[in-house]
């Protein structure tokens, strides 16, 4: 079985989603402001290089380890990502890394998980594992080493933001990995030259890179900010089509409502339902303008912009209220958690859930591999849907693939060329799926010449028995890896024992792909420096509060979208509350970095 994939806030914008402690604890550090953070690494050696310097770790051997391909792998033709590779230890003589990382309980004891043992033998590096609590905790702890000079080795899975990476960079803790990664790094390069767009990701606007990459190019992740589903029986029962445009859409719901679907002689159908999890807007404004969601920033001619206060926003907050007021759209949509609804998805004999707004199947429903009748079979994806002037605008998530700040390398690392080749070393294909799915020939195994992939080509490997690993034989997607897209589309897909990732593939692909954005519309990765990520978080927390507060209210009628002073007053708030600010240290942020 493959794994549930679920949204990141930096899939949605460098803000989105974000509690104001998050803000805080991402933008600079809670209690850290960017005059006390300053004073705190005074101490720190200088400040960043733009080219990031030499190093002179003497136990490292320049152009890594000597490697030989694995035999017996089988690429798919034209394959991009992580090959296999039999390597020599990174030292000869043993060497001892302190990298703080974040409780896990599916990883267990770090120094007792069965991967870190088998990649100790694999590299001759000992990790002295200092673990602090996870989630936003985690950053109160390291931001507590910090102030107090007790700083490790390597900071792993930490997820420094990009503020963050160039404040502690220019300060002089963060270790410039540019010459680092040139003159130590085999992998890393291979990640560059597959991706061109991650090497300027990584690259702040000082010229220095300051953490490795973490690289997950999900296919359907790309659109699933956005993704409609619906449920496939009812549209057969009624003698209905998928629908294309907003018209269909409202007749297949006004039917879904009125036509007793599911066969009860009640009128319980829910026509469409969503979560707070799950915006609304992310759907139904893409039928009228390009909509990439909270914190809803967009680019035009190099130009940054915001989505929510525009003419075609408002276009689409009265086609949310027309459903509304036609009893098309459930009103718990703007109140309920994932948990409610599932109840509602998984309720007992015949469905009532028509049409919802969800990640994907899980969102909504048990999802169960093992029964091929499972309910979740049967929901369809809804593409994007044709507007007033039949254009429609997928949001697509150019840049997701590529995360930054979950492995940088402190001032106080004695070896850092060793700490790299450690971090570059996860992502050797063989290490990948040791660390993802167990043991080989336990967890999973090669793909046999014949086999197919999820999309259709030769596979290259696949999982044995129930995936995941027990607790502690696996990082639980922890660490760094690579794992590209057709490294993620290159698990078999066995006909016998299908899971959800080929048919989410197949239904991403078909219904949102054709009709993608352009890339010159989605703002890139940006590195606020401190002052500006400090002042950007806490007006996109307003803002961000306060728009969907009115997407609601609009939609329920609260506030009318047709009302003229409505709208104005909504618009004049935006502005008072800083919109404008907001898009302008963004603009400068951008400038900086790409003009």
């Amino acid at each position: 079985m493959a794994v549930e994939e679920t949204p990141q806030a930096d899939i949605r914008g460098p803000w989105s989603a974000l509690s104001r402690r998050q803000f805080v604890t991402r933008a600079l550090g809670i209690g850290l402001t960017a005059t006390t953070a300053g004073s705190i690494l005074a101490g720190c050696s200088g400040g960043g290089d733009p080219e990031g310097a030499a190093v002179n770790d003497p136990l490292a051997v320049k152009g890594g380890p000597k490697t030989t391909p694995t035999a017996g792998v089988i690429y798919p033709e034209g394959y991009v990502g992580p090959h296999a590779a039999k390597r020599a230890t990174l030292v000869k003589e043993k060497v001892t890394l302190r990298v703080v990382v974040p409780q896990d309980v599916r990883v267990g004891d770090w120094a007792k998980n069965t991967f870190t043992g088998w990649y100790e033998q694999a590299t001759n590096v000992h990790i002295d594992w200092q673990v602090v609590a996870g989630g936003d905790d985690a950053m109160t702890k390291v931001n507590a080493m910090i102030a107090s000079g007790d700083i490790p080795d390597v900071f792993m899975n930490i997820a420094f933001s990009n503020a963050q990476q160039l404040l502690y960079g220019s300060q002089g803790l963060f270790v410039p990995l540019n010459k680092v990664i040139d003159d130590y790094g085999v992998e890393v390069k291979r990640i560059f030259k597959d991706y061109p767009d991650a090497k300027s990701t990584l690259t702040a606007t000082d010229g220095n890179i300051y953490s490795m990459p973490s690289v997950n190019d999900c296919f359907h992740c790309a659109c699933g900010n956005q993704r409609m589903w619906i449920y496939q029986p009812w549209l057969e029962k009624l003698g209905l089509d998928l629908p294309t445009n907003l018209d269909e859409f409202e007749e297949v719901l006004k039917a879904f409502k009125t036509g007793d679907p599911n066969g009860n002689g009640k009128a319980d159908e829910v026509p469409l339902m969503s979560t707070i999890d799950d915006p609304l807007d992310t759907f139904f404004m893409s039928s009228f303008m390009y909509n990439p969601g909270e914190p809803w920033l967009v680019l035009d001619n190099d130009k940054v912009d915001v989505a929510f206060n525009k003419p075609e926003w408002r276009e689409g907050l009265r086609y949310l209220n027309r459903l509304y007021r036609q009893g098309l759209l459930a009103k718990q949509s703007f109140t309920q958690d994932g948990d409610q609804l599932r109840r509602i998805g998984d309720r007992k004999g015949e469905p009532i859930l028509g049409a919802v707004r969800a990640w994907y199947w899980g969102t909504f429903l048990t999802l169960n591999d093992d029964d091929p009748k499972a309910r979740w079979r049967d929901y369809v994806t809804v593409p994007t849907l044709a507007g007033p002037d039949g254009k429609r605008f997928a949001n697509w998530n150019y840049y997701g693939a590529v995360s930054t700040g979950n492995f940088v390398v402190t001032n106080a690392c004695k070896n850092p060329a060793v700490a790299v080749q450690w971090g570059d070393g996860q992502y050797e294909l063989e290490t990948i799926l040791r660390a993802y799915s167990g043991d080989f020939d336990k967890g999973w195994r090669w793909a046999k010449d014949g086999e197919v992939g999820i999309n259709g080509k030769q596979a290259l490997w696949t999982t044995l028995g129930t995936w995941p690993p027990p607790d502690g034989q696996w990082w639980n997607q922890l660490g760094l890896g690579y794992r590209s897209s057709d490294f993620r589309l290159g698990e078999v897909a066995d006909p016998e024992h299908p899971t959800f990732e080929k048919p989410l593939y197949e239904q991403s692909r078909s219904a949102y792909f054709p009709h993608k954005i352009d890339k010159a519309l989605q703002v890139p990765p940006l590195y606020l420096d401190a002052d500006q990520a400090a002042q950007s978080g806490e007006l996109s927390l307003t803002i961000a509060n306060y728009v969907k507060q009115s997407l609601s209210k609009f939609t329920l009628g609260q506030l009318d979208p047709n009302d003229e002073g409505a709208w104005k007053t909504y618009v004049e708030t935006l502005d008072q509350m800083g919109a404008s600010t907001l898009v302008e240290l963004n603009q400068k942020a951008y400038d900086a970095k790409y003009k």
